[in-house]
């Protein structure tokens, strides 16, 4: 019975319930074509798919666009972001439920600054970008900060939309991941619309849910924070260099439950994985490494 309910869960490629022991496989759509790939300062970052139309983000806000297969990829366009500078990481890109125009082919897209360095009191903008139809530039259209006067996040705070409930979820450390006493932030705000303004200032007292993952639940972990994803009510967390002392996990929390499960992702995937997200109903992981499919 519970090789039998291990076997359905991958199959249909819903992680709840499924044991680290369980190992997805995978198809290997080959590395990104991105700007300088391999040099420091270019690394991948954050990636988000809308339907098969893949945003594939590098260190500092350069964009690649994809047109993904089950088989490969092709590339449709690259620029650099609005926001690009060399302070801005890229971390997570994230597509929100509104278009700026009918006729744009993707959402507005949600990326998270990801420093260790605060800009004043608020840490870690979101920039919400318009991609051009033509896939060749994007125009920064509003940012949004998180007034962190108490201290509430350590070395960075990620965000991700949360399409089913219109929310925005940021996520990080307290402290930082090599500090044993660092625990994890999970604080949900309404998704703020274009509307809105240009400069959105998100305060504490305004947060929908705010707490420790480790204080909600009996789960203890403290990898390097990477990419961010929700669908469902849960949070996806892709994580781990593909070493043994830093193994390629999927950690998978419970928004509504406070539950995690884990899925070990290391004989499956090679070298450091940085975001995750779906097409036609498969989870599209990246990487230094590449892109990979999970079957």
């Amino acid at each position: 019975m519970f090789m039998k309910r291990i076997s359905t869960l991958l199959s249909c490629l819903v992680f709840a319930g499924l044991s680290a022991i369980a190992q997805p496989k995978t198809i290997y759509l080959g590395p990104l074509e991105g700007v300088n790939p391999g040099q420091k300062g270019f690394s991948y970052q954050g990636m988000d798919v809308k339907g098969r139309t893949a945003v594939s983000l590098q260190n500092q806000g350069i964009a690649t666009v994809y047109r993904l297969s089950g088989k490969g990829k092709s590339v449709l366009g690259q620029f650099r972001l609005d926001s690009f500078s060399k302070a801005n990481h890229a971390n997570v890109a994230s597509f929100g439920p509104w278009k700026a125009s009918r006729k744009d082919p993707l959402p507005l897209l949600y990326v998270s600054h990801c420093s260790k360095k605060q800009l004043g009191n608020y840490k870690d903008p979101c920039y919400v970008e318009r991609i051009a139809p033509d896939y060749s530039s994007s125009e920064l259209v509003q940012t949004i900060v998180y007034d962190d006067t108490e201290g509430d996040f350590g070395y960075a705070l990620q965000w991700v939309v949360d399409l089913r409930r219109r929310h925005l979820i940021g996520y990080g450390n307290t402290i930082n991941n090599s500090d044993p006493s660092n625990k994890h932030r999970v604080i949900v705000f309404p998704l703020p619309k274009p509307s809105d303004g240009p400069l959105i200032i998100l305060h504490r007292e305004d947060a929908l849910e705010d707490y420790l993952i480790e204080d909600v639940s009996d789960f203890r972990f403290n990898p390097v924070g990477q990419g961010l994803y929700v669908r469902r009510g849960k949070l996806y967390m892709p994580t781990g260099l593909g070493t043994a002392a830093a193994p390629s996990v999927l950690y998978v929390w419970d928004l509504r439950k406070h539950t995690m499960e884990e899925v070990f992702l290391g004989d499956c995937t090679t070298g450091e994985l940085e975001d995750i997200s779906m097409t036609c109903g498969r989870f599209v992981l990246q990487g230094q490494d590449g892109m990979w499919i999970l079957k």
